[in-house]
């Protein structure tokens, strides 16, 4: 617990600092952003049942009918809370991934995967379009004026969240997110070839992410883990 909130404590350090300020260059520039209300904030409170029941959250019915698997031969993981999950896994046709840990090279079966994970919510007085601003943050690609901004806020901080804020920089630099029109008030996808995608979604106060890998094509997988967010979203409507 201790080390979960020194994690929190620097990931607010690093989005806070730009709080306030104009967004810069994202996909989030072209699309429509409305004023907030409270409609827009409580739109998708009804997932707040789900933090304790993943399983409802995105469904197995609701896995299948966009990408069919045999449930029988997959391995299911299920998990509540912040931290939770609700994930299917099954072998796929693709050659072993391998990769290289503590100096040890190790091959793994790069097994098809697809589920929800990571529902949490934001709390405290904000309106739609801080909390918009603040998840934007965290994927976007950040101006300099933004990186110096973020470098100096931690300079300001103690060792522990200077050195562990400036590791977490330098992770983030290297990943790619690409905006995603259409899901939810923001959403951001990835794609790593070993791991495969990940699409992370602002929902209202909602938070939560869809990781998936059926096949090597990064579209092919984008477009099924759209498919599930919206599964999810339409759990409110």
């Amino acid at each position: 617990m201790k080390n979960l909130a020194f994690l929190v404590s620097v990931v607010f350090v690093l989005l806070s600092c730009n709080s306030g300020s104009k967004e810069s260059s994202s996909g989030s520039d072209n699309s429509k952003e409305t004023a907030s209300t409270s409609s827009d904030l409580k739109a998708y409170d009804c997932l707040e049942k789900y933090v304790d029941d993943y399983s409802g959250l995105l469904t197995t019915e609701d896995m299948v009918s966009v990408y069919p698997f045999e449930v029988d031969e997959a391995k299911v993981k299920l998990r509540a809370g912040g931290f939770g999950h609700h994930k299917y896994s099954w072998p796929s046709d693709r050659p072993e991934i391998e990769y290289e840990a503590s100096g040890i090279e190790i091959a793994l079966e790069d097994m098809n995967m697809m589920g929800v994970s990571s529902l949490s919510f934001s709390r405290g007085k904000y309106g739609m379009k801080s909390i918009r601003s603040t998840f934007d943050m965290g994927y976007k690609k950040l101006s300099e004026a933004e990186l110096k901004m973020i470098d100096d806020n931690l300079d300001k901080q103690n060792d522990d969240v200077k050195d562990t804020g400036k590791q977490m920089m330098k992770v983030r630099e290297k990943r790619n997110w690409e905006f995603v029109e259409g899901i939810g008030n923001s959403a951001w996808y990835k794609w790593d070839e070993k791991w495969g995608g990940t699409l992370a979604v602002l929902a209202g106060r909602a938070k939560f992410d869809i990781e998936l890998k059926i096949s090597d094509n990064p579209e092919e997988n984008r477009r099924v883990a759209e498919k599930l967010a919206k599964k999810v979203l339409d759990k409110c409507h």
